[in-house]
């Protein structure tokens, strides 16, 4: 598709903001300006839905009826830049029968987004169904693609782009998605491990069993979100990729 050119040019220019004694004039963008920016990152022959403002950017939404994806797209006001891209095919079905591989749904993923380094990779199960998620992150970017395991359709994509990055010295989510609180940990120089994440959790009820556990992007941040159970006791957690810091942490009783 060509349009993905386009983001993938952009995946490649980390977005600078100049700092010290250069003074930054914004320039307010207008909701037509951001629509029209919009259209340049979807098919050609793509409707514009609606546009909604936030305080600091527009939210557009767009169809495209030939491949019938909805497409939403984050501008910011001031930067005048892509922050986010979303795409969600009507056809949003998962597949009873699998067959490609962990590997070729990856291949779909570096086909798009060439330089993605992969978090996570698996099939997620609904309704019966089931679908590849796969998690990912470049230097400016973190994702998350769902695809079908019989025909490799991206079902869904969602990717954050960086925003007032001075500078990127190392490939690693550390380095794109601004923590408030680092805990002095090991593990806070990279991604930690799925069962690095277990194991924090079980720290916090070693006697409960994990029932679920998988990852989700929450505001620009990678983050590893399950379910635990003990007796009648059940626990929600989420869990930040990067810094091992449980984000959330709630008990329920089962009756």
């Amino acid at each position: 598709m060509s349009f993905f050119k386009k983001i993938i040019g952009v995946l490649a220019t980390v977005m600078i903001l100049v700092m010290g004694t250069m003074q930054v004039f914004a320039v307010t963008l207008t909701a037509e300006q951001a629509k029209e920016i919009a259209l340049h990152y979807v098919p050609e022959g793509s409707t514009h839905f609606n546009t909604k403002q936030d305080y600091n950017k527009f939210e557009i939404k767009l169809y495209n009826q030939k491949d019938q994806t909805f497409y939403e797209i984050d501008i910011n006001k001031t930067t005048q830049k892509m922050t986010s891209f979303e795409s969600e095919s009507q056809n949003n079905f998962g597949s009873i029968k699998i067959v490609l591989t962990e590997q070729n749904a990856k291949d779909i993923v570096l086909k798009e987004i060439p330089q993605a380094q992969f978090v996570t990779a698996y099939l997620d199960h609904d309704g019966g169904l089931q679908k590849y998620k796969i998690s990912f992150y470049t230097s400016n970017i973190t994702g998350v693609y769902k695809i079908n395991p019989e025909n490799g359709m991206i079902l869904e994509r969602e990717i954050k782009f960086v925003e007032n990055t001075i500078q990127i010295p190392q490939n690693t989510i550390q380095n794109i998605i601004q923590i408030p609180e680092v805990p002095n940990t090991s593990m806070n120089s990279g991604i930690i491990s799925m069962e690095q994440a277990k194991q924090i959790a079980l720290s916090k009820a070693p006697n409960a069993v994990i029932w679920e556990i998988k990852t989700d992007i929450d505001d620009g941040r990678l983050i590893y979100e399950g379910e635990m159970k003990e007796g009648y006791i059940e626990y929600e957690f989420e869990i930040d990729a990067t810094t091992g810091m449980i984000l959330e942490w709630d008990i329920d009783i089962d009756d």
